[in-house]
């Protein structure tokens, strides 16, 4: 069995979270709920955390259970900092909430993810700072990845290979060795025909890590392998030459490895407002592309078909032009969808259907009409998620002049939530959401509004596949 060699072994470890799809619903929740409060004191941020994970948990838990969650939560995803005994958001949050974008969060994330870090308790990071380990998992990661595709074409990665051969290797670790020999070295492994320890409890950190990778839309998994995802070449890059670090717990610990008690807790403040806050205009980098997070083996929509027909145009003009007049995709996936449901009931009508979300005013993102034949106008809302799982009904904001033209419009009035994921795509359709919540089929609370769908609200709308077009 493969066995670091003594002098470079130091198993690197952090908090266990507890994955399952409902960690989406519960940071998307969570975020529109700490913006709408924003600053808050302690107690009453964890009673809600603790009520948000209560909610959304697949079981019933106890209440260390739950209060043990919050604490990995915190340390683990950064979502916020402490300022005179108040809790404030990050930023990283702050745009979670903003873009919906779940994919961007854990890239953030990613980014951010260190060694030594404050998600570690003060003795852990003393071995750390003791052993001169500056690490970044998911860059070392993706830089070794990208230099196995420059010399292989395809590379891909085990859990274990990951392990034993970065997470656990000081030559990575600490020393910060170049790709082309770590691979080299996993290379003659794979030819010596020896094999890895991949017990659960061996193995979990860099399990664990590759899951948050693998829901940043960072990489792809098959059959246990881990590969770049290169549609999200731009984000990959932007964690490659990334060069922000938080050097201030090396600082602060002395060479036998003692610290001041008082001065270690001001350095871990000073992580966590680091950790929690992001670099607003280089995490645009960051941003998730649909044509990545979709992928060609699923069935998509025609709708999303057309879509990327002009994302995908080979002319960097014209596709520089797509990508202008695409904007928001889950619009557009709307737009085309009412176009097709126009053009096949009443084609005359089609230039009545169009995008005008760039007028802020007006309360909805797209004119319509009604199949039907009456004419009769339609005012659709588009609220758009992007997540890695269809599964849930994470709640949405609409602002106070939307929730007052839902009200003015009533029956043609329309909400659309479209959820994007590496599943499929998904619209559900809210007609007269005003009226849906007078009879207790909607639940608005009046928050920014936040609203609460379920199947009584409205119905799923049946999107025709590529697949069953071919048919």
């Amino acid at each position: 069995m493969y066995k670091i060699p003594d002098e470079y072994f130091l198993r690197l470890h952090f908090p266990r979270s507890r994955f399952s799809r409902a960690l989406e619903d519960t940071l998307l929740l969570l975020a529109e709920q700490i913006n709408t409060i924003g600053v808050t004191d302690k107690e009453h941020f964890n009673k809600m955390l603790d009520d948000v994970i209560r909610d959304t948990n697949e079981v019933e838990s106890t209440d260390k259970t739950i209060r043990n969650q919050r604490t990995e939560m915190i340390k683990l995803f950064g979502l916020v900092k402490y300022s005179d005994g108040a809790v404030v958001p990050g930023t990283r949050l702050i745009h979670l909430h903003e873009t919906q974008d779940i994919p961007r969060f854990f890239k953030s994330l990613c980014k951010k993810f260190q060694y030594p870090g404050g998600f570690l308790k003060p003795d852990k990071v003393k071995d750390i700072v003791l052993n001169d380990v500056q690490f970044k998992p998911a860059k070392t990661i993706l830089k070794l990845l990208k230099t196995g595709e420059s010399k292989h074409g395809q590379f891909a990665v085990s859990t274990a290979e990951v392990t034993h051969f970065i997470f656990n290797d000081k030559r990575v670790t600490a020393e910060n060795e170049m790709s082309g020999k770590t691979i080299k070295r996993i290379e003659d492994f794979r030819k010596s025909g020896d094999v890895l320890n991949m017990g659960s409890d061996v193995i979990r950190y860099a399990r664990d890590f590759l899951k948050y990778m693998t829901l940043a839309n960072l990489l792809d998994k098959f059959k246990g392998m881990y590969s770049l995802n290169n549609g999200e070449v731009k984000a990959i890059n932007a964690l490659i030459s990334d060069k922000d670090y938080f050097n201030n717990y090396q600082d602060m610990i002395d060479n036998s490895g003692d610290w001041v008690a008082n001065e270690y807790k001001k350095i871990d403040e000073q992580w966590m407002d680091w950790f929690a806050d992001i670099d607003v205009e280089d995490d645009k980098k960051l941003n998730t592309p649909t044509s990545a997070l979709i992928k060609d083996d699923i069935k998509f929509p025609n709708q999303w078909k057309k879509v990327r027909e002009m994302l995908d145009q080979r002319n960097p003009v014209a596709r520089g032009r797509a990508l202008k007049d695409i904007g928001d995709e889950g619009e557009n996936i709307v737009l085309e969808y009412e176009k097709d449901i126009v053009r096949k009931n009443c084609k005359h009508l089609l230039p009545q259907v169009k995008i005008v979300s760039d007028i802020n005013s007006l309360g909805y993102d797209i004119i319509s009409v009604e199949p039907d034949g009456s004419r009769m106008k339609k005012y659709i809302e588009v609220k758009t998620t992007k997540k890695n799982y269809i599964k849930g009904d994470p709640p949405f904001t609409i602002s106070i002049n939307e929730w007052s033209v839902a009200q003015q419009q009533a029956d043609s009035y329309y909400i659309y939530r479209v959820i994007i994921t590496r599943e499929g795509i998904a619209i559900f359709e809210i007609k007269n959401p005003f009226k849906k919540h007078k009879n207790g089929k909607l639940v608005v609370e009046p928050l920014a509004y936040k609203v609460v769908y379920s199947s009584d609200s409205g119905r799923y709308l049946t999107l025709k596949t590529s697949n069953e077009s071919e048919k």
